[in-house]
């Protein structure tokens, strides 16, 4: 790439030619205040917020979109442009209500950094912004509220929805002075909005609402921690905002990658959690039920066996493998057989995925198990799957199929070097199958394969444990007397087995032993009943579809789940004569439920949001009539 050198304020730099004055600005950490750019999103220039004066051409230019060339001269605060800023904050203030104290966007709003910097904090006219009041929109939601009086038009929030989230749910009403941004469809919450957030994220000032956050608390009395999401397989960068104690919001961060899961479904953290060990649902400390578990597990370990949930970390799975006893895991019903058939499995790079041409998405809808990787699918779509959901945003060429006819019209629409995008759908012998097909389009056609499981660390349960037994083996074996005893990660089991069969699964049990972290669900029917850490509470490192990452500790509690695991140990004399390797499940039964993951029900964690159940309470009617 070739390089330019250009001068800022007196201080030279290089940078790539093409590069704007605003990008050159930050190499050197200069700052040029913004209200309608962002670095995701087209340049649209019409806030004139980043005015600065180029030497020789002797004019101001708008740094957000005026490219450098070699030689340039660049002026930033010269007293020209600073009188310019200040005129520009001047005519937003006499608009926008001096509100700050009732608006939840103070503390972290541009239009109040700015006007700290640069211009004057007040309104230098006689009327004021009340006197001009300009039209209001009712967003018809419950998540989402639009104030128009604080609006300043810089349209990130229609350019976000359109560009990155490419769901289009929003568009400017009327023009000029009583312009107004306004969801495509009334209501809002059963619009073909994702409540991704990022229109709220986004909005520089306090004109888009999170109605949840709204009055709960104030950004600087809160911390941030920056994590990576780890409720899919694409460990999304997220900030979580929080007090130690409770979480308040998740949201995204510069890269812009969330979905509705942790956005709205952040409340399901803070909702009736499980604070205490329980022995026959009597409160009991952590030794005594810990050292009961060590006896249940020494006395029979060849009668016990343990469930692990893809939502554990890998720090966690590495200390159940000393545990030395019959280990399963939903996985073995859908991530292992199509493992098993395709073979070693090597993710393509993120970037190739961002500049395909071509893909092709089957199964269940991508847009509802791992909505992030549709904001990169810019080019031509085909659709394989029994129905069209929200994935039409896409405008995708539809090919209706299911079971086994979504391979074959695989291997029938698929061109060379296309991107292969899988997340769930198949299970047992149809996912080996599929495994099979994609190892050959591969190979054949240089295609790019994706496989995005809807849980995030079913790779991690694969690279670090051991030994992996069939999971419907392992039931059975439940239901023959082989297996007296049974220790659940996680709750996927009540997902995944049908509700009369799991009760007559659990009447075999002598014990039935549960570390969740929610004090209901199957915490109520189980023996012995552990608090369990979620990724918002305990460091750990996940094995995402892009790699190793990790998600870091936001709520501090008084116990790690690798302590417990530790504390079990000691209980216990792990003799496994256990042979290492993995045995996935060919033959799926009946009473295996195929869990259908949606945006709103992703996992036991959403089941639990308020906020998505309500979401999708609005939308089944409206999705009934589609």
């Amino acid at each position: 790439m070739e390089k330019v050198t250009v001068k800022i304020d007196g201080i030279e730099v290089q940078v790539d030619k093409g590069t704007t004055v605003l990008e050159a600005a930050k190499k050197i950490n200069k700052l040029i205040p913004t209200f309608c750019y962002h670095e995701k999103l087209p340049i649209f220039g019409g806030c004139r917020m980043c005015l600065v004066y180029d030497v020789k051409s002797k004019r101001s230019i708008i740094a957000c979109g005026s490219y450098v060339y070699d030689g340039m001269e660049i002026e930033t605060e010269n007293q020209q442009i600073l009188n310019d800023r200040k005129f520009i904050l001047e005519m937003l203030f006499t608009r926008h209500p001096l509100d700050c104290p009732i608006c939840d966007k103070a503390g972290e709003c541009d239009l109040q950094n700015w006007g700290t910097y640069w211009g004057p904090q007040n309104n230098v006219l006689p009327i004021t912004p009340f006197e001009k009041i300009r039209p209001e929109d009712d967003w018809e939601s419950d998540y989402l509220e639009y104030v128009s009086n604080r609006c300043v038009l810089c349209i990130k929030c229609v350019s976000v929805c359109d560009n990155i989230n490419q769901s289009h749910s929003l568009f400017q009403l009327e023009r000029g002075f009583e312009t107004l941004i306004s969801p495509v469809t009334k209501p809002m919450d059963s619009s073909s909005c994702e409540m991704c957030g990022l229109c709220v994220d986004i909005c520089p000032v306090g004109a888009i609402l999170f109605k949840p956050f709204k009055y709960n608390a104030r950004p600087w009395l809160l911390n941030e921690t920056f994590t990576h999401c780890s409720l899919c397989s694409l460990g999304c960068p997220v900030v979580i905002d929080h007090d130690g104690k409770k979480i308040y919001r998740i949201r995204s961060t510069a890269e812009l990658e969330i979905c509705a899961k942790p956005y709205l479904g952040y409340d399901a953290y803070n909702t009736n959690r499980l604070k205490n060990p329980k022995i026959q649902g009597k409160d009991v400390s952590f030794d005594n039920a810990l050292e009961f578990i060590g006896q249940i597990i020494s006395q029979n370990p060849s009668k016990t066996a343990l469930v692990v949930s893809p939502y554990l970390s890998n720090e966690v799975l590495e200390k159940i493998n000393k545990l030395g006893i019959t280990t399963t895991s939903i996985i073995t019903l859908d991530l292992l057989p199509l493992l098993e058939g395709f073979g070693d499995y090597n993710p393509p790079d993120f970037e190739e995925i961002k500049n395909a041409e071509h893909y092709v998405v089957i199964g269940d809808d991508i847009t509802d198990t791992n909505p992030v990787i549709t904001y990169y699918m810019k080019k031509r779509v085909v659709y394989i799957g029994e129905q069209l959901g929200r994935i039409k945003k896409l405008y995708p060429n539809f090919i209706q199929a299911e079971g086994r006819g979504i391979i074959e019209k695989l291997k029938e629409n698929v061109e060379e070097g296309s991107v292969i995008v899988y997340s769930s759908y198949f299970f047992g012998e149809d996912a080996k199958y599929l495994g099979e097909v994609l190892r050959k389009l591969q190979e054949e056609k240089n295609c790019k394969v994706v496989i995005v499981p809807p849980y995030p660390n079913g790779f991690g349960i694969v690279n670090n444990l051991k030994r992996i037994s069939s999971f419907v083996k392992t039931l059975d074996k439940i239901l023959s007397g082989e297996i007296e005893n049974l220790v659940m990660f996680g709750e996927e089991i009540s997902l995944f087995v049908e509700e009369e069969k799991l009760k007559e699964i659990f009447s075999k049990l002598k014990n039935k032993v549960l570390f969740t972290p929610f004090d209901d669900g199957l915490a109520l029917v189980c023996d012995v009943v552990i608090p369990l850490n979620t990724w918002v509470e305990e460091d750990g490192n996940y094995d995402f579809f892009t790699g190793q990452k990790k998600s870091k500790t936001s709520i501090k509690n008084s116990f790690k789940n690798t302590e417990i695991i530790d504390k079990i140990l000691k209980h216990i004399n792990p003799t496994s004569n256990l042979i290492e390797g993995f045995e996935s499940d060919c033959t799926i039964p009946e009473w295996i439920n195929r869990f259908k993951t949606n945006i709103w029900d992703a996992s036991y964690f959403s089941l639990r949001s308020e906020n998505l159940t309500n979401w999708k309470i609005k939308n089944q009617e409206v999705l009934n009539e589609r």
